[in-house]
């Protein structure tokens, strides 16, 4: 139990580490610990691979080196790795081109409702005198979102922040675009954990994906029910996500991103779908009946895949499945109001916000950071707020079951039955809610702690929230010390602590702030 609780804090991890081991399986840790030492010129942000002319390193202990072949510095190099990071948004604009397309079309057979499109035209600054108007508007205002232009007289690290914001903002237009499609759940309640894979369905496990993949495989679910209850599956097929949230279709999630691998290791996956920028490796389906493939654009497309993991059902090993028990309720709370939380603040009632993101990074023990994070803060009558992976993190520890949390206070105010001090807005989608509420709870009021920062989007995010006025910190080094000047501009926006620290480092700083 001591080595497992190196690498996570989740409980159910045991068993299925075992079970690897006695599989011969490679999961995600054992691949980063083979590789380790790290390479130290890219943990200093001093290796390029940027032209065909490298790829160039400059080595810190060697003066002589101050520029690659191209004549980049340790400056330039630094830099254009956190610019890279804040601009990425691929999946973003291919995902929003796909439902723009898709909303031309519904607006042409009329199937899109005119006042709720109206009302989200409305919200990014988009008039018109028709249906067909409103389209061509959000359609400029994509691509206005999607290729930001660096301003004239900026600094380099006020165009990081607007970069951040922008994909964020992206990121929100998408969110809208998605509820004119598809609509918006009625209930943000879920189930978490591993025991939503089920034994007698066949079971799709959906990794990255985007709205449209989503809304397609709820119609396959619904159209190839009778070929799995031929394969035998009398549960039929069961849609589940790994590592998010959505608000638009009610899945269920089986874990966040640091467990993933053992969802495969129940033996009940039939079908792993993973996104885009998502290696399909990291998935330990060797020697096990899972059919593991990228995410296809086409419901056509989409239909031969399901098909292969249906007939996939009737080969599960029984020999090497393994069931969970791990089940938690999540709620999601998309409809908190700003001006009554700038109340609250304004009365001390409560003492601050902290938003609380990131994914899972195994180069620290995983989940720790945010568990412990939270019930400090709450204990402090701090306002938490969650999105995503993070989300899913705490719901599968049962914080985010808002029938077993409660605080009389707090539920008098918001008018509500059971008001914890931690709320999830919802998928990683949801996270530009979170900006929306700091703009008029105001987002000086605020800190934004990303634990574990893993990804581009994760940098994203935390770059908006410093944009809105929110102090940032993190427990993993961005890789920027071969600069000194950046090391210590980017510094002042999002401040690294080692992980001991960082829970100590958040209190504390809430109690000098109150």
């Amino acid at each position: 139990m001591r080595q497992v609780r190196r690498k996570t804090m989740d409980t159910t991890a045991r068993d299925y580490l075992l079970k690897a081991k006695n599989e011969g399986l490679q999961l995600s840790w054992n691949k980063y610990e083979g590789m380790l030492p790290q390479d130290g010129f890219s943990q200093l942000g001093l290796s390029c691979h940027e032209c065909l002319q490298g790829p160039c390193r400059l080595n810190p202990f060697r003066p002589e080196e101050n520029s690659t072949v191209c004549g980049l510095g340790n400056d330039e190099l630094v830099l254009l790795w956190l610019t890279r990071q804040a601009r990425e948004n691929s999946d973003l604009v291919a995902s929003g081109s796909q439902m723009l397309v898709e909303l031309r079309h519904k607006v042409t057979a009329g199937k899109v409702d005119l006042d709720q499109l109206q009302s989200k035209a409305a919200k990014w600054s988009v008039d018109g005198a028709g249906l067909s108007d409103f389209v061509m508007g959000l359609s400029l205002k994509f691509a206005e979102l999607s290729y930001p232009q660096a301003q004239s007289e900026e600094s380099s690290m006020g165009y990081l922040k607007r970069l951040g914001s922008q994909q964020i903002s992206l990121m929100g237009f998408n969110a809208d675009l998605a509820e004119v499609l598809y609509g918006r759940c009625g209930s943000q309640s879920r189930m978490v954990g591993l025991a939503v894979i089920k034994e007698k369905a066949v079971n799709v496990c959906l990794d990255g994906a985007n709205p449209t993949l989503l809304a397609n495989a709820l119609e396959l679910s619904q159209e190839l029910e009778g070929e799995a209850f031929q394969r035998g599956a009398s549960d039929g097929l069961n849609i589940i996500l790994a590592g998010d949230f959505s608000s638009n279709f009610a899945f269920n999630t089986s874990s966040n991103q640091g467990t993933i691998e053992f969802a495969i290791l129940t033996g009940l996956v039939d079908l792993y779908l993973i996104g885009d920028g998502l290696g399909k490796a990291r998935i330990p389906a060797a020697g096990y009946h899972t059919v593991v493939t990228s995410v296809v654009s086409s419901k056509e497309a989409l239909r031969e895949v399901f098909l292969q993991g249906i007939a996939a059902y009737s080969q599960r090993d029984l020999n090497k499945v393994k069931a969970s028990n791990q089940l938690e309720k999540a709620e999601a709370v998309g409809n908190l109001d700003p001006q009554k939380i700038k109340e609250l603040l304004d009365q001390s009632l409560v003492k601050g916000i902290c938003v609380i993101g990131g994914g899972s990074n195994l180069k620290l023990t995983e989940d720790q950071g945010t568990l412990e994070l939270v019930g400090r803060l709450s204990a402090q009558k701090i306002l938490c707020l969650t999105y995503g992976n993070s989300a899913v993190t705490l719901a599968k520890y049962g914080i985010l079951n808002l029938e077993d949390l409660g605080n009389k206070l707090l539920a008098d105010e918001l008018e509500s039955k059971a008001a914890p001090l931690i709320y999830s807005v919802g998928g990683e989608g949801d996270a530009a809610k979170i900006l929306e509420l700091l703009k008029v709870a105001g987002g000086e009021k605020a800190v934004a702690v990303f634990p574990e920062l893993t990804s581009a989007r994760d940098l994203q995010i935390s770059l908006a929230l410093a944009q809105m006025g929110a102090k940032v910190f993190t427990g993993v080094q961005l890789p920027v010390a071969g600069s000194v000047k950046i090391t210590e501009e980017i510094g002042k926006i999002i401040e690294y602590c080692g992980p001991k620290v960082l829970v100590d480092t958040v209190a504390n700083y809430f109690e000098i702030q109150g």
